[in-house]
This record gives C-alpha cells, sequence and structure tokens, in this order.
C-alpha cells in the first residue's frame, strides 16, 4: 500500500498521478502529445483513475480546463473517490475564475501552474501570486504551488508567503508557453538541474511534491525514485505521470516501488538530510 502523510487535514497517498498524459502533454513532440490524446478517451481516463485508487493512490494533479472537470465530474458520479489537487491552466483569461472554477467543480486543493508561478515572481513584488493563495484559502481548500525553479520556494517563503503544500519540478524548464508546435524536436532537460531541486525539497519546511521525477518518461522509475527518495521528508510525496499505453502495468509497479521506497523501513525523518548530502 501506498504511504500517506497529512496536509493540514487532508490524508492523502505520498503517490499523485499527473494529468499530463491525459491531455495529450507528454514534454516530448508533438507526435507523442497526439499519441497521449488518442489513447486517453474517457473511458481509458477512468480506467486509469480506478486503477489508481485500487492500488492506494488517491490524489490526482491535474488542470482546471473543461476537459478535465467533465471528466472528473463522470468519474466521481460513477463512484470514484480520488482527490483532485487543481492545478491552474495558464491559457484561461483570468487565473482567479480558473481557481473559482475548480473550487465550484470538486477540487480538494488548488495550486498555481509553474510556468505562472515564475511570471508572478518576475513581476515583482508577489502581489498577484498572494491574491490568487489568498482566494484559495477563502474558498476552504488548500492552497500550493508548483515551480521549475529550484530557489522559487525559498524566495516565496522570504516574501512572507505560505504555503500549505509545494511541488517542485526536478527539471528547470521553461515549459512551452502555449505554443506547443516550437518543440517538435522534443524538449531538453539537464541532469545538471536534479540536484539543486532534490536539495531545496529537502530544505523546504512545507509538504513537498517532486514532479518530473522521470524527465517526463526519459528514465526507468528503479533508476531515478531511489535518489529522489534520499531527498524526500514524510511529509513529501511524488507527482507522476502514467501512459499504460506504454507498460499495462505501470500503476501497479509505480505504486509499488513508492510503497519500498517510502514505506516505514525508510530512514527515519532525523537522518534524511543527512543522508541526502
Amino acid at each position: 500500500m501506498v504511504p500517506t502523510t497529512t496536509i493540514r487535514d487532508v490524508v492523502v497517498s505520498r503517490l499523485a498521478i499527473g494529468g499530463n498524459p491525459f491531455s495529450g502533454i507528454s514534454h516530448h513532440t508533438r507526435q507523442r502529445d497526439l499519441e497521449m490524446a488518442d489513447y486517453f478517451s474517457a473511458g481509458r481516463t477512468k480506467e486509469t483513475l480506478h486503477e489508481c485508487e485500487e492500488n492506494g493512490i488517491t490524489v490526482f494533479c491535474g488542470r482546471i480546463d473543461n476537459h478535465i472537470i467533465r471528466l472528473l465530474r463522470e468519474y466521481w458520479n460513477e463512484g470514484g473517490q480520488i482527490k483532485w489537487f487543481a492545478q491552474t491552466a495558464p491559457e484561461h483569461r483570468s487565473h482567479l475564475e480558473n481557481i473559482r472554477a475548480a473550487a465550484g467543480n470538486g477540487a480538494s486543493a488548488i495550486y498555481i501552474q509553474g510556468h505562472t508561478a515564475r511570471q508572478f515572481r518576475e513581476a515583482g513584488g508577489w502581489k498577484g501570486f498572494g491574491e490568487a493563495i489568498d482566494l484559495v484559502r477563502s474558498l476552504g481548500l488548500l492552497a500550493g504551488s508548483a515551480t521549475h525553479q529550484p530557489d522559487f520556494h525559498a524566495a516565496r517563503r522570504a516574501a512572507g508567503i505560505e504555503l500549505d503544500f509545494c511541488l517542485q519540478s526536478l527539471y528547470d524548464i521553461e515549459g512551452r508557453k502555449g505554443n506547443i508546435f516550437r518543440h517538435d524536436q522534443g524538449e531538453q532537460f539537464d541532469d545538471a538541474d536534479r540536484l539543486r531541486a532534490l536539495e531545496a525539497i529537502a530544505a523546504n519546511p512545507e509538504p513537498t511534491f517532486a514532479y518530473k521525477v522521470l524527465a517526463a518518461g526519459r528514465k526507468h522509475p528503479r533508476e531515478s525514485l531511489p535518489e529522489v527518495a534520499r531527498y524526500l521528508k514524510p511529509t513529501d510525496g511524488v507527482l507522476m505521470g502514467m501512459w499504460p499505453r506504454d507498460n499495462p502495468h505501470m500503476v501497479r509497479e509505480n505504486a509499488e516501488l513508492v510503497a519500498e521506497l517510502l514505506g516505514p523501513e525508510t530512514a527515519p525523518a532525523e537522518n534524511r538530510s543527512q543522508n541526502a548530502r
């Protein structure tokens, strides 16, 4: 069984499934995007979410868009229980209205998308970022943010903004900025980014999910996850996109591996930071 942690008063699995494959976002090429979009019919998406729940995965991180909202409402109406940690979708005109849409459609938590968080930071003053987080909290939901920048969460804490949970990419990628057609040669992932990101997770006092842990499918879980696990606090977790077309047993195998690495037999919290160095 996948181990759990508690974020404020919400119990969640320490392995979450990511929604990029469901939305045809491969972080590879346009052709792979289309293959994912074609594979993940509504039926296959729901089958994958059911399999996640059967293997102890209780959190889905997915975009706040009409496609995901419709799928989740159908899934829940059919008896599904997975919690939606909703990611703001940057193509929407108003991120505040985007947040309200998630709150009105069953989200348990809302977090700012990584590139949007970067834009808020670069605008200076953190004003827009703080307003978004305040709105999430006013709606009674867990508030968080993703980032690709290893120093983002430290800078945000220094600015006086606290979060209920965080997401930290292991790779400092710019993202597509809404134009997927510029990446037909594939996006670039530099392994030199990993250590800085992992050290940022270890130093962050707030619960943090590591993501892009497999460099968007470029690495095998048994190659990557043992390294990641050495830096995670007991309150931290891992976020992974899953595409069963590549491996029909992917959900079960990922859940078993995370349980093996993050279960009770792992190092006590006081030893984690020392082991990570």
